[in-house]
């Protein structure tokens, strides 16, 4: 269904909103050198909402993030497909601030193309294998052979599950990729397939079906906010210390599904690609 003509009109003006030359006060050179003034989100393979709805849920965020760059405004720019989000953020005009749920790509981007975490989510990352209420499989250990359902294959949830399969010496699975995490729970439910492997949000509402969580993942970073490639040194930390402040701020987290902030470090995202092998 098309969002209503008030919605779009507000995506327009927001994608389009110019962020002028209020770029005073940063250090000499950034101006000629400066990344766009704009968030970039990658919402993954979990949005239930239109563009132009995103768009707004991170419009106050945005704001709030804007006084700290001496930019007059934001641009907010959701992608919902990992890959064009992968692409964009790898293009000659990178993004000054991009905020990741694809916490693989994420943690390629710090390790092979200089971006410079900030914060990340408190709480640690865990894909979570689910099976139907009657199934006869009660351990990752016993999905050898069977059938398993996982989101996009560029997706952390897909990364990390095919990483704790790896270490858990499980082999001969049939898998197969469906691009949304809702609908690998319905097709489970439905008997396309054995088992899935979801987010924690997914898991949590397949539980209260009735359903059935056989194994988790090993916890890794979660969602994170990076900061691009060419900013200074002095504007990352003082990107920190304002996201961190948000701590302070559990409506404006919320609003974005955000409970708690820390600091992000490098380590973490290393710690990832060697866990799934990327």
């Amino acid at each position: 269904m098309n969002a209503p003509a008030a919605v779009r009109l507000t995506r327009r003006h927001i994608l389009r909103a110019g962020v002028g030359a209020a770029l005073c006060g940063l250090p000499a050179g950034w101006a000629q050198s400066t990344p766009s003034t704009r968030l970039l989100i990658n919402e993954a393979v979990t949005a239930d909402l239109s563009i132009s709805m995103l768009a707004l849920r991170y419009r106050a965020w945005a704001d709030y993030i804007a006084p700290q760059l001496k930019a007059g405004k934001m641009t907010v720019d959701p992608i919902v497909d990992i890959r064009r989000f992968v692409q964009v953020a790898l293009a000659d005009e990178k993004p000054l601030v991009l905020f990741g749920k694809s916490v693989n790509q994420l943690a390629k981007l710090v390790r092979d193309h200089g971006y410079q975490p900030l914060v990340s989510r408190a709480d640690p990352y865990r894909a979570a294998f689910i099976v139907p209420k009657n199934s006869a499989i009660r351990d990752v250990g016993q999905l050898g052979g069977r059938k398993v359902l996982m989101p996009d294959e560029s997706s952390a949830t897909a990364a990390v599950a095919k990483a704790e399969l790896r270490q858990r010496g499980v082999r001969d699975l049939y898998i197969s990729h469906t691009k949304y995490q809702d609908s690998v729970a319905s097709q489970v439910a439905a008997g396309t397939a054995e088992a899935g492997v979801v987010n924690p949000t997914i898991a949590r509402k397949w539980k209260e079906a009735g359903g059935i969580v056989i194994g988790e993942t090993q916890p890794v970073v979660n969602w994170s906010v990076l900061a691009g490639p060419k900013a200074p040194p002095e504007l990352a930390a003082r990107l920190t210390e304002a996201l961190l402040a948000m701590n302070a701020q559990p409506a404006m987290l919320a609003e974005i599904g955000v409970k708690q902030w820390q600091k992000a470090e490098r380590k973490e995202f290393l710690a990832l690609l060697e866990y799934t092998g990327e």
